[in-house]
C-alpha cells in the first residue's frame, strides 16, 4: 500500500517507508516530529491512550493546515498521520514530516503544523491510567 499523505486510523506505516514517499532533488531538508505517549507520575502514570476522531472532518482540516504551511513556510510536502484506537504508552500515535530546500523552513512548519493540527483537528484523546480510572482530553 502506498503511503498516503494524509492519514488517520490504526494502520501505522514504517517511518522508512514514509521517508521514501517522496523525493524531490531540490529538498535538501525533512524534518519528522513523532507523538509517542508517556507515562510520567506528574501526568497521572498514563498506561494507554484511546483516540477518536472525526476523520473525514480532520482530513480536511489537515490538508488546509498542509496547504497554509507550503503558503507560509514555502516547504515542498507534507505528511501527517496519526492513530486512531488503543495506543500503549511508548507507541508512536502521531507523525508530521516535512520537505523542503532548507532545514529552517522545515523545522518552523512542522511545528506549525504538529500545533495547528492539535488545535483544530477534531481527533480526541481518553488518557487510561494504571489505576484504571480514564480522562477525555
Amino acid at each position: 500500500m502506498a503511503v498516503p499523505q494524509i492519514y488517520i486510523g490504526e494502520e501505522w506505516f514504517d517511518i522508512n517507508e514514509v521517508l521514501s514517499s517522496y523525493r524531490d532533488p531540490s529538498c535538501g531538508a525533512v524534518d519528522i516530529f513523532l507523538g509517542i505517549p508517556r507515562s510520567a507520575p506528574e501526568d497521572g502514570d498514563v498506561k494507554e491512550l484511546h483516540y477518536e476522531a472525526y476523520i473525514s472532518m480532520a482530513e480536511k482540516v489537515i490538508r488546509e493546515i498542509i496547504d497554509e504551511a507550503v503558503r507560509k513556510f514555502g516547504i515542498k510536502y507534507a505528511v501527517v498521520h496519526h492513530r486512531t484506537g488503543v495506543v500503549p504508552v511508548t507507541v508512536p500515535s502521531f507523525l508530521v514530516a516535512v520537505w523542503s530546500g532548507h532545514r529552517q523552513e522545515a523545522f518552523e512548519a512542522c511545528r506549525y503544523i504538529v500545533d495547528e493540527t492539535k488545535a483544530r483537528a477534531p481527533i480526541w484523546k481518553k488518557e487510561v491510567f494504571k489505576t484504571g480510572e480514564e480522562s477525555w482530553k
